[in-house]
């Protein structure tokens, strides 16, 4: 009996196999023979001629790139979803400097999983007449939320494999382009006179090495315990801040806005999950955004916009078995408190004249010279440890079976220049999928403000290829007789390009040394070309190697929802509900109503809020929990794709999470924006007394 166990269990195996291969090879082969090309080029605009000023000037921005419902999300692969709606809202917040003399800076962060090169290109294309800002003198900065709209990168790889469905989506694209140069205009032609400054915070407890068992392996590791709390210790712990204060009318230097780098990945929210979610980043966010609204004067809406350092790497520190929106709100809380801590710690550092200087190249990685590509392999693979997927994201059985498992290296071959890894498909991929295919133009992009300089790297960095980064610009900057005292390297800049671990880290194989898709030399090499550009940016402020136009075509495929015309009318469908708080289940006020369809719904635009009045006597407002309006702008209001039905209109669930917040008194009602030129929809007014 336990010789036919194995043999049964050994037969399914193979077939397990078998159909990964088969399925992925029909996967990887079929959307580059059958979907229609969409050829793309930019040029690279000169903006208009940066003016000295006599004083230091900035201006902030925000939009809202929350893309529509029926796009599927990236991060998760073959595992992710199409999104059903929003759970809180996607945004893009733009920090313009500009110095005295010289070129501004511009900072573009999003809420993104990942960012795109081709993205950075047509966003500075659509500026440059109408700002100073040159390409070279603006960076794109994400999240890596995974809970976000793919479909709009500079490769077919990962247009085809970052979510569950293929394609490039010029609608996708053009929509996260428009809003933020709109963004970058809007605070370009509102700046002020502005003081910044600058912060670093250690925080420990938010995030977890994932990978322990690959970060030991480091030959200068000393402690090589793969205890919780030696993961726990195994992690970037900076958070860098620069604030921004901007003069108001009355000539007070007031805060308009920050940006901040932490090294967290945004994977709080997993799998197989529908809604758009800004996962940890939201409430990290938002937290310091209502804390200065509250506690400071301000002209506006304070802005903060968060995004990655080297979280490569390090996860979320959820506690085992509650993974979800409990503990990415309570992890996003943690980083929310430290930020108002550190913000705060600036009071008395903000300066109005620092130096800002920025710099910018671009390489093709398939047309390197022989110097440099002794670092690279001279083409793109993926490794069967990127299948078996991160830890914590484990998908039975695959991730438990070799070489798909996280520590299942192949033998190093002495002419392979992939080393340890296990070629997904094996030579099916490489005959499937010509180099091209693959990210091959690489950024790499830097700017230095006050007394940091950040070094951007389109890679997801591991926490210690982070740290032999930055000691490689530490010494260029110290040749060059510079006196920073905070240097960041930031993942996710300006385009994906897979990640970069060090080469002990590599010889693991664990899901990050299988994404490692240039080789077991990615960290060398982007050691050296950052520590390049750090010199060249000091020796030649506003230093810029890139092209002057960029083609390229990407196969494509359109996700947007199909535009149906509204004849139909709202109305209630299933009348406003109680849910109970349960096993790691947050207690919510739920509604269903007919309302227009999903290429009308316009997520990206004000729809959804909770109205109040205390009894039949009062008007209706819109309700605030501690000065803070309870709407689509917050944490806990949800609106749900359930189906279409006819006239063009579709059915969706409304969810008001943690109501208990807002105290029992009142009468209380959902209020979804109106759209198509129909009405302002109301539920069914509801009370507390069940």
């Amino acid at each position: 009996m336990l010789m036919k166990a194995k043999f049964r269990w050994a037969v399914g195996t193979v077939l397990v196999l078998l159909m990964v291969i088969v399925g992925a090879g029909a996967h990887t082969i079929w959307p580059f023979f059958a979907y229609p090309v969409t050829e793309l080029s930019f040029v690279n605009v000169k903006p208009k001629t940066p003016q000295d000023v006599s004083v230091m000037m900035a201006g902030v921005a925000e939009r809202d790139i929350t893309t529509p419902i029926g796009i599927p999300k990236f991060g998760y692969s073959a595992w992710a979803r199409e999104a059903d709606g929003f759970r809180n809202r996607l945004k893009a917040r733009v920090f313009y400097i500009k110095p005295k003399q010289g070129e501004p800076v511009a900072i573009v962060q999003a809420d993104l999983p990942a960012s795109s090169l081709i993205l950075h290109h047509r966003v500075a294309e659509l500026i440059a007449e109408k700002t100073d800002i040159a390409s070279h003198n603006m960076s794109i900065h994400v999240t890596h939320t995974h809970s976000g709209p793919g479909h709009f990168l500079a490769s077919d790889f990962y247009n085809t494999f970052g979510t569950n469905k293929p394609g490039f989506d010029p609608k996708v694209f053009e929509f996260l382009a428009q809003q933020m140069a709109d963004g970058l205009i809007d605070a370009y032609e509102n700046r002020r006179p502005a003081k910044v400054a600058v912060g670093v915070k250690n925080i420990y407890g938010a995030t977890k090495n994932r990978s322990i068992g690959a970060y030991v392996a480091n030959n200068n590791i000393v402690d090589t315990s793969e205890s919780i709390d030696a993961a726990e210790r195994a992690v970037n712990p900076s958070m860098t801040m620069v604030r921004i204060d901007i003069e108001n009318d009355a000539g007070d230097f007031v805060p308009a806005g920050a940006f901040s780098s932490f090294s967290v990945h945004g994977t709080g929210i997993p799998a197989f999950t529908r809604p758009y979610h800004g996962d940890v980043w939201t409430y990290y966010q938002r937290e310091l955004q209502w804390f200065v609204d509250k506690q400071y004067h301000t002209m506006s809406p304070m802005i903060h916009g968060a995004f990655e350092a080297t979280h490569g790497d390090n996860n979320p520190n959820y506690r085992p078995g509650l993974r979800g929106d409990l503990e990415t709100r309570r992890v996003g809380m943690m980083l929310g408190v430290a930020a108002i801590e550190l913000f705060q710690s600036l009071d008395r550092s903000l300066k109005d004249d620092v130096t800002v200087i920025s710099a910018m190249r671009e390489l093709n990685v398939l047309a390197l010279d022989d110097e440099a590509s002794d670092d690279l392999c001279d083409r793109a693979l993926v490794g069967a440890a990127l299948v078996g997927a991160a830890k914590g994201d484990e998908i039975f059985p695959i991730s438990y079976i070799a070489p798909f498992k996280a520590g299942a290296p192949a033998q190093a071959q002495p002419d392979e220049c992939h080393a340890e890894k296990n070629r997904m498909l094996s030579g099916l991929q490489g005959w499937g999928l010509e180099p091209e295919r693959y990210p091959h133009l690489l950024s790499v992009s830097g700017f230095q403000i006050d007394n940091l300089v950040m070094i951007g790297v389109p890679f997801e960095v591991t926490f210690e290829s982070g740290n032999r980064i930055q000691a490689a610009i530490s010494d260029a900057l110290f040749e060059n007789k510079s006196a920073v005292q905070h240097i960041v390297v930031a993942s996710h800049t300006n385009g994906f390009m897979g990640y970069s671990t060090t080469r002990e880290e590599y010889a693991q194989q664990w899901y990050e040394g299988g994404h490692t898709i240039y080789g077991p030399g990615t960290t060398q090499f982007l050691a050296k070309e950052s520590a390049r550009l750090a010199a060249d940016m000091i020796r030649q402020p506003g230093f810029s190697d890139m092209p002057s136009t960029w083609t390229l075509g990407l196969a494509s495929h359109s996700f947007f929802p199909e535009e149906v015309a509204v004849t139909g009318g709202q109305k209630e469908v299933v009348a406003p509900n109680f849910e109970e708080a349960g096993s790691n289940k947050e207690p919510y006020w739920s509604s269903v109503f007919l309302g227009v369809n999903p290429s009308k719904l316009v997520l990206h635009e004000p729809l959804l809020s909770i109205q109040w009045r205390l009894d039949d006597s009062q008007v209706w407002s819109t309700l605030q929990v501690n000065g803070i309006e309870v709407n689509d702008q917050g944490y806990d209001m949800q609106i749900r794709h359930i189906d279409d039905e006819g006239a063009g209109m579709s059915r969706y669930e409304l969810r008001w999470f943690n109501p208990g917040l807002a105290g029992p008194s009142g009468l209380f009602r959902f209020a979804v924006q109106g759209r198509a030129g129909l009405p302002e929809y109301h539920s069914t007014e509801f009370t507390f007394d069940l």
